[in-house]
């Protein structure tokens, strides 16, 4: 008898995303454009990784803008990352390997801070880390901003020019250090990856959906934005029955 001989079938699969994970959000090019975010809580104290993917529209700082920071009141700059992985923790700052920024293109930056020591990656690669003071624990509360450089506590102390000009989406704050491997699956899925689903609600502080849901104050404005081919999956079938990644 003749064996029969499936043929394997070469399939694209877009990912099943809610409309949320195609919506990013457009910053103003001026030091009057953010979100206010919940303020860290005890649960952060320890631990907390932040990533986002972030496309510059200025460059009115051309090494670095921060698109996260938070500030508390008795601590100089508490925390804070900027699009080029230019960080702060606890005031000490990093300065990781340059990344040469161009405007109109997307990059993925992630800070995880847990275990006295900070870790950068851009686009799912370390770019520096450093140790952090002994002991210390984040401050709580104090305030936590999305497009804007916050020196202190409380909106007065933002800092002109220092602010994010262009679209940010996929933001996510973790309650916990991310690993490498974790970082690099955020970054390979893109931006419409399905991170509460991989993650679970209760590892994350804060997610893009909750972003979404906030006042937004001066020039923040939704732009839809479509996933690029990396973030299709291709996949094949077989004999066996299964898809399987290839």
């Amino acid at each position: 008898m003749r064996a029969l001989l499936i043929p394997f079938v070469t399939l694209l699969i877009t990912l099943p995303t809610t409309s949320s994970q195609h919506t990013a959000l457009n910053f103003g090019k001026n030091p009057s454009s953010y979100i206010l975010l919940p303020s860290f809580t005890s649960t952060q104290r320890t631990s907390f990784s932040v990533c986002a993917w972030l496309k510059r529209h200025s460059n009115h700082l051309d090494f670095y803008q921060y698109w996260i920071s938070y500030g508390v009141p008795d601590s100089f700059m508490e925390f804070g990352i900027s699009d080029s992985g230019v960080s702060y923790m606890f005031g000490d700052g990093m300065l990781p390997r340059y990344q040469w920024l161009r405007v109109e293109e997307n990059h993925h930056v992630c800070y995880a801070w847990g275990e006295g020591r900070a870790v950068v990656y851009y686009d799912g690669v370390e770019i520096g880390r450093e140790k952090t003071e002994e002991g210390r624990e984040l401050v709580t509360p104090g305030t936590l901003i999305l497009g804007q450089f916050v020196s202190y506590s409380g909106l007065e102390n933002i800092e002109r020019f220092r602010y994010f000009g262009g679209e940010m989406t996929g933001v996510y704050i973790f309650s916990g250090m991310l690993t490498k491997e974790e970082v690099g699956e955020v970054y390979r899925g893109g931006r419409c990856f399905d991170v509460v689903s991989r993650f679970g609600s209760d590892n994350i502080f804060i997610s893009w959906q909750d972003i979404l849901q906030l006042e937004r104050v001066g020039s923040v404005e939704e732009v839809e934005v479509q996933c690029s081919s990396r973030e299709r999956r291709s996949r094949k079938y077989g004999e066996s029955g299964k898809f399987g990644e290839f």
